[in-house]
């Protein structure tokens, strides 16, 4: 890992830009061939991504673009200003009859508070937050485990092999209450397939992403308490939009076409907080660059110089490839599919995440997408509550592009399910997940066995000696006696599943064969 020393108060030689130099180190990590680093500054000591494959003069060009709008760019935290108020501010409208709550702080044990009083330290220094003391709202904080890495070890091949998961430690505010009671905004996304076909086909791209793009929004003054906090240092409240509030993604939106209005869908996409600029040849995505990022310097918007790609002919957009190829699936996703060995047990075959896409229209549902994945080693051992909610973790960030700022129901025949999204007290994992769930309009809803009956009666199917049958390996070859003794196309049940589902009888069946099914579908009732 290289590393550079980079000068944090270096900025702008401006009027009224900062004076103080603060000297830090910041890790500048490897990069795939086709991108480089580049230096802004005084020293030039503040890295930025370009494309690798530019001539001296292209990048002598784009290099005097960033430096004219190098107060667009953020290398850390106190380097956010925050958006004017006169552009945009995020306003918490509460729904009529709803009662304040007030919360009292949770357990931690020294390493999770630890992790609070750091991270309370860092919000105060850059004035994201302030003491608090007779506000009517208070949401405690936890600390939830965040994935940082993962150990690799060599094995007897010489080959790395991944270890274990070494994680962290992220503080969270559990906002449930405060976003139960909050009117919903429904402020509508981009189409994505509309979005992609305007990327598609273009020569240059720069691929943008905001600096911790909420907490540049500012919270209206009289809306701020409400977001109110305690911990065990004392209560705080955001001036600034953190994560977690349910309608927060709808006001960044709404923000974000604000600031860039005019340039969206002829010289820039926006969704979120990833901004995709775009030109038929090299000047013309230059030019359209230095107005986008203009606009960002005029608002107080500023980008995250280490996920922003300057002047390169592909990348990714919401989980697609986009080039002057046109558009294609990311082919990391499909090799993790193609490379997955199959599975030689009943058990493997079982040992997935599945999770079905759909929307109703003309009152009956429609897919809209699928989408799968097996247990790792630790999922496995999981209680088949927690498996149940990684379904639903699993499919909210799978299909995240198409679900925010939308109503979602989730069917589930696992009641517990529901009640787990209001548990206060759970293990570190469930908090993470359910306070992941926050920024989604979500409702659980328990779906009937007779609702859904062919899979509600496959799986009361009794399996005799089913440890055997878990790591019985699949055989592609049956006897011929087996064959012989299928004679039907159908299954032996689905006239009971038809009965059930329809209250249809075969009409084949005779008198006799009729009241004699009736007497037997009473026992799947």
């Amino acid at each position: 890992m290289k590393s550079r020393t980079f000068d944090g108060g270096d900025r702008s030689m401006s009027p009224g830009s900062r004076v103080s130099r603060i000297d830090r180190m910041l890790l500048v990590k490897p990069l795939p061939k086709h991108l480089k680093y580049a230096y802004l500054g005084a020293a030039e000591t503040l890295p930025v991504i370009i494309a690798a494959d530019l001539t001296p003069t292209e990048e002598d060009k784009l290099l005097r673009v960033l430096r004219k709008y190098q107060d667009a760019l953020g290398w850390t935290i106190t380097d956010i200003k925050g958006i004017s108020p006169a552009l945009c501010m995020h306003r918490i409208l509460m729904e009529d009859d709803v009662k304040p709550t007030v919360d009292a702080q949770r357990r931690l044990n020294p390493i999770m508070k630890e992790v609070v009083r750091t991270e309370v330290m860092k919000l105060l220094d850059a004035g994201m937050i302030y003491p608090i003391s007779d506000s009517k709202w208070v949401s405690p904080t936890q600390a939830v485990p965040k994935r940082t890495g993962i150990t690799v070890v060599k094995n007897d091949n010489n080959e790395l092999v991944p270890t274990r998961l070494t994680t962290g430690w992220r503080m969270c505010v559990d906002y449930r209450k405060l976003n139960t009671g909050t009117r919903k905004d429904h402020f509508p996304l981009p189409f994505i397939d509309q979005m992609l076909e305007r990327l598609a086909g273009r020569a240059f791209y720069c691929f943008l992403d905001g600096y911790s793009g909420y907490n540049q929004i500012p919270i209206t003054p009289e809306d701020q308490e409400k977001t109110t906090f305690t911990c065990p240092f004392g209560t705080y409240a955001y001036r600034r939009m953190p994560f977690g509030l349910c309608n927060a993604p709808a006001t960044f939106q709404r923000c974000m076409m604000s600031i860039f209005s005019g340039l969206v869908e002829n010289i820039v996409e926006v969704f979120m907080d990833d901004f995709s600029v775009f030109g038929d040849s090299y000047d013309q995505c230059l030019q359209n660059l230095s107005l986008v990022l203009q606009r960002c310097q005029a608002t107080n918007l500023v980008l995250n110089w280490e996920k922003c790609h300057f002047m390169v002919e592909q990348g990714i957009v919401l989980g697609h490839s986009i080039s002057s190829k046109g558009i294609e699936v990311d082919k990391a996703k499909i090799d993790v599919i193609a490379k997955l060995p199959p599975p030689t047990s009943v058990k493997g075959v079982r040992l997935c995440c599945r999770a079905v896409l759909g929307q109703r229209r003309d009152k009956l549902p429609h897919v809209i997408y699928y989408a799968s994945r097996t247990l790792n080693d630790a999922q496995l051992n999981y209680a088949t509550t927690e498996k149940e909610l990684l379904v639903v973790v699993f499919a909210l960030e799978k299909f995240r592009s198409y679900l925010v700022g939308a109503k979602i129901i989730v069917y589930t025949d696992h009641a517990a399910l529901k009640y787990l999204l209001s548990k206060k007290d759970a293990k570190p994992r469930l908090i993470r997940w359910v306070l992941s769930l926050q920024e989604f309009d979500l409702e659980i809803q328990d779906k009937k066995g007779s609702e859904n009956v062919v899979a509600d009666h496959l799986s009361r199917l009794i399996i005799p000696a089913a440890t055997e049958a878990d790591s019985l390996p699949l055989s592609e070859s049956f006897p011929d006696e087996q064959l012989f003794a299928v004679k039907i196309d159908t299954p032996w049940f689905a006239d009971i599943v038809n009965y059930l589902a329809k209250g249809a009888v075969h009409p084949d069946f005779s008198y006799q064969q009729k009241k004699k099914f009736l007497s037997d579908v009473k026992h799947y009732f």
